[in-house]
């Protein structure tokens, strides 16, 4: 409570000074009475309409599961009232003995309506909730004030008899307006101490001052009107009148303010009421007296129940919406703060001017294949805990995080969190895993949420740029960086472009023929053996051809190499049928394979369907493989094109030397074909390094048994600098330029034709 704020610590939490405080709190309330005259069956008696302190013993017993600090709160309040009836009677008396008695078995009672109403309980489950209400109502607003009111009287038994109904009477009462007064909403502000914010509403104030005015302008008006229209010295003004306008503002306060807020205003609008009506109570002169006391009981008390059972149903749904709130502001499988709890802090507490770090962690999609969501969400949380000292982490993606720099952060923070990343070893089912960090940093300025994102954008282009070039250093926005958002947008709109063309089945083969490497001076004469590569080209919506430097990259950067793969089988065996009388002739026909697909598991399973109604021999079938590709993923492609290779198929390894792999893993693959990439067949004739690397290139041939293929053959000096190196075939513009799959199909028969006439 506020007051606590100004008191010694260890004063508020020990034993000793619980009852010290709460004792002289309980005195200080005996002597705030509400006086009134009351005759109950002929008795007439000065009294007080409410004792406050009986309230507060009874919060006192349901809040505090040390019985001592109750006990020493009733002895201090029975030494109050010793003093008082000691001055009023002249001395002790065996009045005094039997009031400790009463205290006593008061203390008793107090404990025993306390466990009936379902308190006191343990820390972690102290809350009001709504079905603690009947309960109040039956042990704190009935039995425990009847109980009281007969101890009580027990004591005037002793001196008066004639008077000790009259006392019980008005006991009850004023021990029933002290509970609703101070019990429940003592216990509920500090139920709730720490739950809510103290923070009062900053709208909705208006309608509430503007009824309070109109209710104190009724009640000038009807001051005005009954001393004008009667002859009464004393107008009396009925509040109870009022009680609807009242329940209004009182319902407002319940729904808008603070717990302590909220329960001070129903405290003390309760105490006011009972405070009006205690001019009507004495009135009653007979039976009717004790009718009208309980008639304002009653309402008091349904009042009382009306604004806590208002204020719960208000407290339950504010806690429900916040839980709903705080889920979606979680990443469901990490349970980490996600981009939306992000934004609500960029919008709540946005520093003036701040970086704002885009963390990628590669290999995390292995994590959910290889081990299953709840492995990765525990390697994310683990990386989360890494760097919570340094930085606030938002999870906004599989292995992607939005990082804010702590107040406290050094100036070298990223290159200190990219080095905790790379060198942390994660735990998964015993295996310590390592994730490659890539790192984005981008700097804005203010809390508009469109710098907000700019920002985002920026770090998460450059952290995917960093991964693309392999950039183990953090990446810091630059002027550039519009030419790499630029560049990474149009690789979008690149690859929807090609899956849109792949899924309508708009696949263009081309053809580029394959020769031997024949000797010096001989002429090649045509030929209707089909020995090639077919080379892949899509058409867009418009009719224009797209070239594969335009579609490739993105393609495998959005992981469809597979999807590639197959669309070219089937648009090879679509032509291969419609030119049946061709097929004799298609000597061998080379297919590339992306290394996404030697990796993919349902690619095998539709590549065997395929192969399974090939209308070419499987030996006349070809799939090239770049090196890096089939070195990168040993494992997967050494299956796959075993495989292929025991159905008849041929394997070639493409682009070989550019790869700079290690040869012990190489040759753990079926190779057939080594075909020696083309930049180092351009520079092959100045007799340097090029010149060394495919010497070096066609002797691992021969060991491998494999035959040699040189790509990008344009002049005779390159092909005579090839037959001394003694590389078996050629491929390149010299020897032919790409055609239309369909045209080398088509003129393959007239061609064999034309040779046989000649002989």
């Amino acid at each position: 409570m506020p007051i606590a704020r100004f008191l010694p610590e260890e004063m508020i939490h020990s034993r000793a000074g619980k009852i010290v405080l709460l004792g002289l709190l309980c005195l200080l309330l005996q002597q705030i009475p509400i006086p009134y005259r009351i005759d109950f069956f002929g008795n007439q008696d000065d009294a007080s309409l409410i004792h406050l302190q009986a309230g507060v013993l009874l919060a006192i017993a349901m809040l505090d599961r040390d019985r001592w600090v109750l006990a020493g709160t009733y002895f201090i309040t029975f030494l109050g009232w010793t003093v008082r009836q000691s001055a009023d009677e002249g001395g002790p008396s065996i009045t005094l003995l039997w009031g400790l008695a009463v205290s006593t078995l008061g203390y008793v009672w107090t404990i025993a309506c306390a466990r009936w109403a379902g308190w006191p309980r343990p820390a972690e489950t102290r809350r009001v909730r709504q079905a603690d209400l009947v309960r109040f109502a039956g042990a704190g607003l009935l039995l425990y004030p009847a109980g009281m009111a007969v101890l009580g009287a027990s004591i005037v038994l002793l001196s008066t008899p004639q008077v000790a109904l009259s006392d019980v009477f008005q006991t009850f009462f004023a021990k029933l307006f002290g509970v609703a007064v101070v019990t429940m909403p003592l216990v509920i502000v500090w139920c709730e101490r720490g739950r809510q914010p103290s923070r009062l509403p900053k709208r909705g104030w208006w309608w509430p001052l503007l009824l309070c005015g109109v209710l104190a302008a009724s009640l000038w008006t009807t001051v005005h009107v009954q001393e004008t229209l009667t002859d009464a010295q004393a107008p009396r003004i009925v509040l109870m009148d009022y009680r609807f306008a009242l329940f209004i503002v009182l319902a407002w306060c319940v729904l808008r303010l603070p717990s302590h807020w909220s329960m001070l205003a129903l405290s003390g609008a309760l105490a006011l009421l009972v405070y009006a009506v205690a001019g009507t109570a004495e009135y009653g002169n007979s039976a009717i007296g004790f009718v009208n006391l309980l008639h304002i009981a009653l309402e008091v008390n349904i009042l009382l129940m009306a604004m806590l059972y208002l204020w719960l149903i208000n407290r339950d749904r504010r806690e429900l919406a916040e839980r709903l709130s705080d889920e979606t502001r979680r990443d469901t499988v990490t349970g980490l703060p996600n981009l939306k709890a992000l934004r609500l802090r960029m919008a709540q507490q946005a520093p003036r001017r701040t970086e704002l770090g885009y963390l990628l962690l590669d290999q995390t999609d292995s994590l959910v294949a290889g081990f299953g969501l709840e492995t990765q969400a525990a390697a994310m949380n683990a990386v989360a805990r890494r760097l919570s000292d340094l930085v606030e982490s938002y999870y906004v993606g599989t292995g992607q995080f939005a990082l804010l720099p702590r107040a406290s952060a050094d100036d070298d923070l990223w290159e200190m969190l990219m080095a905790r990343v790379e060198h942390a070893e994660i735990d998964v089912d015993g295996q310590a895993v390592r994730l490659l960090p890539y790192l984005g940093i981008a700097t804005f300025s203010g809390g508009r949420p469109e710098m907000f994102d700019a920002a985002l954008q920026t770090a998460s282009h450059l952290a995917f740029n960093a991964r693309q070039h392999g950039e183990v250093r953090p990446r810091y926005s630059e002027v550039g960086d519009l030419l790499v958002r630029h560049s990474q947008r149009q690789q979008l709109q690149n690859a929807a472009e090609a899956l849109a063309c792949l899924r309508n089945e708009r696949v263009v083969l081309y053809f580029q023929p394959i020769p031997p490497l024949l000797a010096k001076g001989a002429v090649h004469t045509p030929s209707s053996v089909i020995y090639g590569e077919v080379l892949c080209r899509l058409r867009s919506e418009s009719g224009e051809l797209i070239p594969p430097a335009r579609f490739m990259g993105p393609i495998e950067a959005a992981g469809r190499g597979a999807e590639l793969d197959l669309a070219v089988l089937r648009a090879l065996f679509r032509q291969l049928r419609k030119y049946p009388e061709s097929l004799p002739y298609c000597r061998q026909i080379a297919i590339n394979l992306t290394g996404q697909s030697l990796a993919s598991t349902s690619f095998q399973v539709e590549l065997r369907t395929l192969l399974a109604d090939t209308p070419l021999p499987l030996s006349s079938l070809c799939f090239e493989v770049t090196e890096t590709a089939a070195i990168s993923s040993t494992a997967a492609a050494s299956q796959l094109l075993n495989d292929l290779r025991a159905k008849g198929c041929r394997i070639a390894i493409d682009d070989f030397g550019t790869g700079m792999q290690s040869f012990s893993r190489l040759k753990e693959l079926p190779v057939d074909i080594i075909k020696i990439d083309g930049s180092f067949i351009r520079n092959v004739t100045a007799r340097g390094n090029d010149f060394a690397l495919v010497q070096a290139s066609v002797a691992i041939a021969k060991a491998f048994g494999a035959e040699t293929v040189a790509e990008f053959v344009e002049d005779e000096a390159t092909a005579d600098c090839l037959r001394e190196l003694g590389v078996q075939r050629v491929q390149g513009y010299l020897y032919g330029a790409p055609r239309p799959l369909s045209d080398v199909l088509t003129e393959a028969v007239p061609v064999l034709s034309k040779v046989s006439a000649v002989g």
